[in-house]
């Protein structure tokens, strides 16, 4: 199986899905992928449930970060890309609206 994330907007992300696999018309085969498919959806939709609470509790006006876990290998190589090229991304609260417009 293959994901590809791609950001929409701030708050939307698109994920493109698909699964490879060699050619085998072999009934276990068949029942496996399909098992397959069966599980990833219902990951996908928890997952997109845990998403939408995360993402609405992100909006809140109590917000405030959490550490990464140190298992968040690629996520802290992002954020920390982030914070390299967007010196914005380094403050404690967010900046006053209109910031990147240049007024």
């Amino acid at each position: 199986d293959f994901m590809q994330f791609l950001p929409v907007s701030a708050t939307e992300t698109m994920i493109r899905e698909v699964s490879y696999a060699l050619p085998d018309a072999r009934r276990e085969m068949k029942a496996a992928r399909y098992l397959n498919w069966r599980i990833n959806r219902r990951v996908n939709d928890e997952d997109s449930a845990l998403i939408a609470r995360v993402q609405e509790g992100m909006g809140s006006p109590s917000y405030i970060p959490g550490p990464l876990g140190t298992s968040e290998v690629c996520l802290r190589s992002f954020a920390q890309k982030l914070r390299r090229l967007i010196p914005e991304a380094r403050l404690e609260r967010a900046p006053a609206p209109g910031w990147s417009r240049g007024n």
